[in-house]
């Protein structure tokens, strides 16, 4: 009996705590988003790089938000990039991608209630955009590619969801796109 009542009162607070170890454990430290490039960039197939960001419509419109959430976004975006740009770009290539101005899909609409005031309310007339530049090159240094791109997407309410659940589902959906569309090989 007594065998019991410690398998049943210690198990959960052996896994509580494992649990609250394993979410205690401090994250790497990120890259400085605006401009700077990530420090293994040299060796990574993607750089990714915020131009001014406090100029981007999605900062602009919404000052009121923190610097750590808009760094948490921009975070989420440059990951994102840097582990799938790779299966799109043939080998030996390094690309840059200088992001020039986001507007995340949906937006804050405070006139409904004090209490939403920071809710963000995804319709189909608030549509993600981003602006980007690019630069494909050799292991040489040579351009291979480049240009810049304005992806817009009115109709992202109407396809199925890559990222369910995903904040920034849409965001990385335009980017899949972009990349499948801008570096396919044949």
């Amino acid at each position: 009996m007594l065998a019991s009542f410690l398998r049943s009162a210690l198990l959960p607070a052996l896994l509580a705590a494992a649990l609250l170890a394993a979410c205690a454990a401090p994250e790497p430290p990120s890259p400085p988003v605006a401009g700077a490039a990530s420090p293994s960039s040299a060796q990574a197939p993607v750089t990714v790089q915020f131009i001014d960001p406090a100029q981007f419509a999605e900062i602009r419109d919404h000052s009121w938000e923190s610097d750590k959430q808009n760094q948490a976004w921009m975070d989420d975006l440059r990951k994102h990039l840097e582990r799938h740009a790779a299966h799109y770009l043939p080998p030996d290539t390094h690309l840059l991608v200088r992001f020039t101005d986001i507007k995340l899909a949906g937006d804050y609409e405070p006139w409904r209630r004090a209490a939403m005031n920071d809710v963000r309310v995804v319709r189909d007339i608030y549509p993600p955009r981003i602006d980007l530049s690019y630069q494909l090159t050799s292991s040489t240094g040579a351009t291979i590619k480049q240009g810049s791109s304005q992806l817009r997407n009115p109709a992202f309410m109407m396809q199925a969801r890559r990222y369910s659940g995903d904040p920034l589902g849409y965001e990385k959906s335009m980017l899949d796109d972009w990349l499948r569309t801008e570096f396919k090989t044949d």
